[in-house]
């Protein structure tokens, strides 16, 4: 039996786990280190909008497939 990391709830993945929670706090604290880290050696909001929203995309996209992997499949009513 696999141990379930989140819960699928439409289109979002619920932490089911403290393993989960640990990765959705960690994906939290990651982005929002790395908005500081970009806005710090940025000139103006444009600047910390192109560096930021591509690396919080891939951050997302990295989020979502590690809770995909480790989630419950889902179940047609």
């Amino acid at each position: 039996m696999r141990f379930r990391w989140f819960r699928r709830t439409g289109i979002f993945f619920i932490p089911c786990s403290p393993l989960g929670w640990l990765v959705l706090l960690a994906a939290i604290g990651f982005a929002i280190n790395m908005f500081f880290y970009i806005d710090g050696r940025s000139h103006s909001v444009s600047d910390t909008l192109i560096g930021f929203t591509p690396r919080l995309l891939l951050l997302g996209i990295a989020y979502m497939l590690l809770a995909f992997i480790t989630s419950a499949p889902s179940r047609k009513p």
